[in-house]
Formats: structure tokens, sequence, C-alpha cells
């Protein structure tokens, strides 16, 4: 009765229009998710913005339940018209409808630049290989039902079934090869030298052989070819010399000897620069990326390769015969404009990925190992010719870095609350929301070659230490070992508290001294310090980010709960002890008061109220750190607001300033390498698996300073310490 009573009020019009359009809306829809996954799902690891994950993700999740949909329906309306017994419908109406149904097919394929769209995805292989099951049951099913009328497409409809079907089951092979137990599984286990020396010795031994020993060296350092007018081949080359290796490191396995020594070696050389060494790193995390989420390991197979070329030709087949059957003239014009949109697209998609492929650096290092420099050369000039987003240069990552400043947070969320801020609450995602529109905007790299010469010089002096303790002396202690150096050790006890609570404070402390030195430097030395000041508190805000954004890549604790709790409390903290009315309050006035509030002689802090822990000692440690330049300071001060000028006081001018300036110089060196010992500490107690998760984000700058550190052997995965030479059998 309600059935009919719905199509007396719709009417058989409505009914037909939404019966003819809602296949095609839903195929068109389907196709669109493959052009979005096609052109950005590749991009998203060297583009950080979050529209570009949005969109990915929506494209993502619909392009399966998409596809899956459209068939159901194709299915049902060719199961209705069967039932009805009109076969003159089913030719008229239905003829090409069903042939649509192997294309959806072929979209739920995928595209070879993206299988997963997140690590979690991988661990569903399992249920794609379900649903390969049921998608191909169901395309041959409508086949069959149609099959009275398809007699000419018939053959058509099979290649195109074919095509999706091997797509499909490529699909789930790379889903099931980035899984994390297949993964770790498919890396080789660790065979020392030893061992195989052993049984080398015993079977020439049983054989008759006199067999005796010499010293050889356990390693054997790569080669970095200068003479190649092409560095980035040369990169390419090495990124894959140690690929094994850092596939080690992400699946979080053990490594030998050889790995950690080889590697050493190699970036100890004085002819790798920081540019050099950056640029191969960036080049490991994009062959891991491809690994984890793109169909690279089957597509960079001779089985993937000719599958690709031989699935083209094929469409490109199918695409001739249907543009040239006579017997289509007087047919639905619209149906078949729609197969032709999907030949053509999917000929299209595939001469993309195509692209996609010769343009890869899998390609350039199967080209430089087989000296093919000719074909290299040619896709390098063609590399130039291309658009400066669509390829021209390999981007790998984005080479920003988030930011969140504790200050600018609390005091934007003080002056202008959230839109609907009761029911965001209602719905438990003010914080989401409180983040994303508060946090400050990323800013562009900061790891360079002060970076790199740091871990390089430094490494060798805890070899005093033993082999084993390497990470724990040279970052285990947070930043202690920088103020020893400096002769700091009065500032110790900011970084021996609580990991979270050690970032908090250094983090207020250091955008107390930027401001402060900021607004003295612009007074005062012009130019002279803003680069120096801003690497400081770039780095001071990328780890406040990681608190708050990405805490499971930090050591364990509760520093979101913590920076909730701060943020709220600093900002009735200002409110309260300003005479100022809120909204007329800058982050300068606000610094002011905290440093004038906080004074050496009656530094107390409130018991049980972590709070006024964090603001107080930071305040403290800005005070401790401005401590040896203020005295220099009041007398540049007083010189400069006398109304006479002599030359002895320019004299005594010039000389302060520049005592100051190196005093500030000093002070923001130190500030600078304590964070980065704090964000070494933090990288080297990340797991392997939560770098990769970012990978896919546009990369992280915490998990390239953890592979250069492993690349110096700081890692816990070097567990095999040996000798400096082992013994090789050598038949007499």
């Amino acid at each position: 009765m309600n059935r009919r009573q719905s199509t007396e009020l719709s009417g058989p019009s409505v009914q037909n229009y939404w019966r003819e359009w809602l296949p095609r809306g839903l195929i068109l829809l389907s196709l669109t998710c493959q052009i979005v996954l096609a052109m950005l799902g590749n991009r998203r690891k060297y583009i950080d913005k979050i529209w570009v994950r949005s969109i990915v993700w929506l494209a993502y999740i619909l392009a399966d339940s998409v596809a899956t949909m459209a068939i159901g329906v194709l299915s049902d309306d060719t199961r209705q018209i069967y039932r009805s017994g009109d076969s003159n419908s089913l030719a008229s109406e239905y003829e090409f409808t069903a042939f649509w149904g192997p294309f959806l097919l072929l979209h739920m394929g995928g595209m070879d630049t993206i299988t997963a769209y997140s690590l979690e995805d991988n661990e569903l292989w399992l249920r794609h290989c379900f649903t390969i099951v049921t998608q191909s049951v169901t395309t041959v099913y409508v086949l069959f039902m149609s099959w009275s009328t398809l007699s000419r497409l018939s053959p058509l409809f099979m290649v195109v079934f074919y095509v999706g079907l091997v797509k499909y089951c490529e699909r789930v092979w790379a889903l099931f090869s980035a899984s994390e137990k297949r993964f770790r599984g498919s890396i080789p286990q660790i065979q020392t030298s030893e061992s195989k020396i052993e049984e080398e010795y015993k079977l020439k031994h049983s054989e008759g052989y006199q067999v005796t020993t010499h010293q050889v060296p356990e390693f054997e350092v790569p080669v970095f070819d200068h003479s190649n007018p092409n560095s980035e081949d040369a990169e390419i080359l090495m990124a894959y010399r140690f690929l094994e290796m850092v596939k080690r490191l992400f699946a979080d396995l053990i490594l030998g000897f050889q790995d950690r020594d080889a590697s050493r070696a190699f970036f100890q050389r004085d002819e790798l620069n920081a540019d050099k060494a950056l640029k191969i790193i960036e080049i490991e995390l994009g062959l891991i990326y491809d690994i984890m989420y793109t169909k690279a390991t089957v597509v960079y197979s001779a089985w993937g390769i000719a599958n690709r070329i031989i699935g083209s030709f094929l469409i490109l087949g199918v695409l001739v015969m249907v543009s040239l059957d006579k017997a289509l003239v007087g047919k639905n014009s619209s149906v078949i404009d729609m197969t032709l949109v999907l030949l053509v697209a999917a000929l299209l998609l595939d001469l993309f990925a195509f692209g996609e492929l010769f343009l890869s650096d899998q390609t350039a290092h199967w080209l430089i190992t087989h000296n093919r420099t000719t074909a290299l050369g040619t896709i390098n000039r063609i590399r130039t010719m291309l658009p400066t987003n669509w390829g021209r240069t390999r981007k790998r990552w984005s080479k920003t870095v988030g930011q969140l400043s504790l200050l600018s947070f609390c005091l934007a969320r003080k002056k202008k609350p959230l839109f609907g801020i009761r029911i965001l609450k209602l719905l438990g995602i003010e914080e989401i929301a409180e983040f994303y529109m508060y946090k400050t905007p990323p800013a562009p790299l900061y790891m360079d070659g002060k970076i790199f010469d740091h871990i390089k010089c430094v490494w060798p002096l805890t070899e005093q230490y033993g082999p084993d303790t390497d990470l724990k002396a040279m970052y285990g202690l947070r930043g202690c070992r920088e103020l020893r150096t400096h002769n700091r050790t009065d500032l110790e006890w900011s970084v021996k508290m609580e990991f979270e609570l050690s970032v908090l404070v250094w983090h207020l402390a250091t955008e107390i001294c930027y401001r402060v030195d900021h607004r003295r430097g612009e007074q005062y030395f012009s130019d002279t310090l803003p680069n120096l000041l801003d690497r400081g508190k770039g780095i001071s805000q990328y780890m406040l980010y990681l608190l708050v954004e990405h805490p499971n890549m930090l050591p364990i604790g509760i520093g979101q709960i913590r920076f909730r709790d701060l943020y709220s409390d600093l900002g009735d903290f200002i409110e309260k002890y300003l005479p100022t009315p809120l909204n007329d309050v800058t982050e300068e006035s606000a610094l002011d008061m905290l440093m004038e509030m906080v004074k050496d002689e009656n530094m107390l802090v409130g018991e049980g109220n972590r709070s006024n822990f964090v603001i107080f000692h930071g305040c403290k440690l800005a005070s401790q750190l401005q401590k040896e330049q203020v005295q220099e300071e009041k007398l540049l001060e007083q010189l400069l607001e006398r109304e006479e000028e002599t030359m002895e006081q320019e004299e005594k001018i010039q000389e302060l300033e520049n005592k100051v300036l190196e005093q500030q110089k000093k002070k923001w060196n130190m500030m600078f390498y304590v964070w980065i010992e704090i964000l070494g500490h933090a990288a080297s107690q990340c797991k392997g698996r939560h770098h990769a998760q970012q990978l896919r984000r546009g990369g992280e700058y915490i998990t390239h300073l953890w592979l250069l550190m492993a690349h110096f052997g700081l890692t816990h995965h070097f567990q095999i310490p040996r000798s400096r030479a082992i013994s090789e059998a050598v038949l007499r």
C-alpha cells in the first residue's frame, strides 16, 4: 500500500528519470574520486595543507562505497527488467549499462598513487579479498542477466572485466605487502659474518680442503660517485644502498654492526655535505612512503609493468571497437557517450600513471644501474618542460614544520571565542576546533648544515662511553650536555623534570626571551639577530606542536592534558594581573607582565598547581637566561639616554653593543642546541611505525632528524656490537 501511494505521488516520469540517472550519477562520482586520487594521492607526501588531506580522505572513503553501490544498482535494474520479461525494453535501455559494471571493478582497483590512506588501511587486505569475490560475482551476474542482448559487446565486457580484476588484485597484494606483519616478515633476518664463515669452513673442511684464516674489514664503505654530473642520481643510488637498513628502522627491527659501521663511515665523509645527506634521507623516506601507501611493490616489477602495458592496449582496443561499431548508430546517444567517457578516462588515467612511473626515483635508479644514461637524460629534459607543480623537481616532503605558540594560543582563545562553543562542547570536539583555529601557521624548514655538523662532530665524543651507550650519552640527557658545554649547570633543573613539563617550561622561556631580545635587537642592533632568534623560536613552537598534535611521537606522558590546563590558567592569569582590558592586551605586554611578576628573590610556586609551576618556572628560566646581559644592557641604556655625545661615549656604546650582541648569540646558540637535544631525545623514543604514519601528512621534521641520527649509529636499533675485524676462511 505504501509503495503504491509513493508511486502515485512521484509519478512514473520521475521514477524513470531517477532510475535512468542514478547509476550514471554514481558512476560519474566514482570516476571523479579516481581522478582526485590520481592527482592528489601521491602529492600529499609533500603538501601539508589540511584541505589536501581532507579531499584525499573524502575521495578515498567514497571511492569503494560508491562503486559498490553503483554495481548493486546496475544488478538490481537488470534483474527487474529481466523479471518483467520485456526483452525489448532491456535491449533498448540497458544494452550498455551492463557494460559499465567492469569499469566499476576497475575503479575499485584504485590508482597506483594511493592504495592506503593510513597504515591501518593496509591491515584490511583480507576484507578486500572478500570484496574482490563479491564484486566480481556481482559484475559477472550483470553480464549473464544481460547476455541475450550483449552478444556483440560480451567479448569487450570480458576484456574490461579482466583489466579491472587484475588491478584490484594488485591493490590487495600491495595492501598485504605493506601490512605490519608481512612487511616485517619480508625483511631478511640478519646473518652475522661468523655464521657464514663457520658454515663455509665446515663445508670445505668436510670436503678435505686445508683451511686457514686472515683478518678482513667487517664492512665495505660505499663509494659516492662525484664524477656523475647529476648529483641527484648519485644520491638516489646511495638511498637505495641503505634502503634495507631504513626498512628495518621502520619495522622496529634490530640492525647489525655492518649496517651501523657502513652508514656511519659514509655519512662521516668530509665530501658529504648537509645538503647531500638530507637529500639522501628525503629519497629514503619517499621510498618508504611508496612501499607503505602506493602500489610500488607491484608496479616496479616486470609483472606490474607488463600488466600496465597490456591493460592500456586492451582499453585502447575496446575504445576503438566501440567507437567504430556501426551497429551503435541510432542507439541512445547519452548511454554511448557515457561509455566513451569511461573508456577515455580509463585510458588517460593509465597514461597519467605511466607518467608518474617514468618520473619516479625507482625508474631513475633502474636506469642508472643499467647504464641507460640516454633514457635518463631524456626523462630529465622532459621534466624541465613540465609545470612547476607537476614534476619539474622531485618534491619529496613539505619542508615545513608545524608551529604552536602558547601565548598566542591563549590570548586568541580569550579574545575570540569559537562560534557555537556550547554545541562544540556537547559534541566533545571543542579542543580540536580550538587547536585548528588558533594554532600558528607552519614555518619553513629549519634543518640545515648546523644540525648536520652538530651531530657529525658530537657523536665521536660519545665513544668514550662505549658503542652501546652512544644514544644515551648524546641525547639521553635532554639538553644537559649542551648546558654543561656552556658552563650553565645552574639551568640543569629545567631539563631534569618530567619531559612534558620540561618542554612547556623551555617553550615559555623561549617565548619570553624571543620577545625581549627581538625588541632590543630592533632598538639597538637593527637586523643582526632575527635569523638566530627565529631558529630557536621555530624549534620551540614545533616541540609544543608535537606535544599537542602528535603526542604519540614523544615519550610517554600527559602533555596534552597539561597543555589544556596551562593555556586556560595562563589566560586567566594574564587577565587577572593586567589592568588593561583583555582586547587591548598584546603578546609583548603580557610577557612584560610575566617578567615583572616573577623575581629571583621571591620565586614561589603554589603547591599542587602544575599550571602555576610551568608559568613561574618558565619565567624563572627566562630570567636566568637573560641574567648575563642585563647589566651591560642597563649601562647601554644609560649611555644612550645622555644628551651629550663624546668620542669616548660612542666608543663605549659600540663596545657594549658588541658585548651584548655576542652574549645574545651565545645564549641563542645554546638554546637552539638544547632544543635539538630535546628533539633528538624525543625522536629516539618514537617507534618507526609512528614515523611512517606522518609520511602521509607531508613528512615531519622529527622523522628526518631520527633517520639522520640513525645513519650516525645513534639509535636503539643497533644492538649487535662487534669488533673492528673478523676472521675469514681462506682455502689453501
